[in-house]
């Protein structure tokens, strides 16, 4: 599956704050800094900020964290903190790739169900449009994670979790309409649906 569209550093950057801003969670009152100084947000709308371009950390609505990071050579790696917590778990490898890595992961939770997004490809961070995309659900502990590749594909852009956490919809708006994959707790990933049906 190949879809293309432009791709830019910039505009990237102007339509994910203009996206952010619009769906409510890019007000400066959602940021707070913890003791070590760093800023991050906060879980109260369950969706975690990118920390530099291959990272982000989660804290989820119970307390617990979670952290996922892209690691050339490796793939997508997960670790998880129960809350209250100093020890964070050993990292495990979610996707195992050799390709390159994209910009940005992002993670969002709902009643314990996180989701994750992330890209691979040749010359992605400069631009290109990845070949692999990577869509994730971690449920209950964060111990077991289901995980969907889509080859040649932009990116999922949003997920969507239903409010008791048992379906995630990770959506990509095409020019030629939506794209979507459904996954649903006892069931896992189906397949995507297309414009063409």
């Amino acid at each position: 599956m190949r879809i293309r569209k432009p791709h830019t550093a910039v505009l990237t950057g102007v339509v994910a704050a203009v996206g952010l801003l619009a769906v409510g969670c890019g007000s400066l009152e959602d940021w707070k800094a913890d003791s070590s100084g760093d800023r991050h947000k906060t879980a109260k709308r369950g969706i975690a900020r990118p920390e530099g371009d291959y990272r982000s950390t989660l804290t989820l609505s119970d307390g617990r964290k979670v952290a996922v990071r892209l690691v050339r050579g490796t793939g997508v790696q997960e670790r998880h903190q129960d809350a209250g917590s100093t020890t964070w778990s050993a990292w495990r490898t979610l996707y195992k790739t050799d390709a390159d890595l994209c910009q940005g992961v992002d993670l969002a939770e709902v009643n314990r169900t996180v989701s994750l997004i992330a890209d691979f490809g040749l010359y992605c961070s400069d631009g290109e449009p990845p070949t692999e995309s990577v869509a994730g659900v971690g449920t209950g502990e964060l111990t077991d994670w289901g995980i969907d590749i889509t080859k040649d594909f932009d990116g999922w852009e949003n997920a969507s979790i239903n409010d008791d956490g048992s379906e995630v919809e990770f959506l990509y708006d095409s020019d030629a309409g939506p794209y979507s994959l459904r996954w649903e707790q006892g069931e896992g990933f189906g397949k995507i649906v297309t414009p063409e049906g």
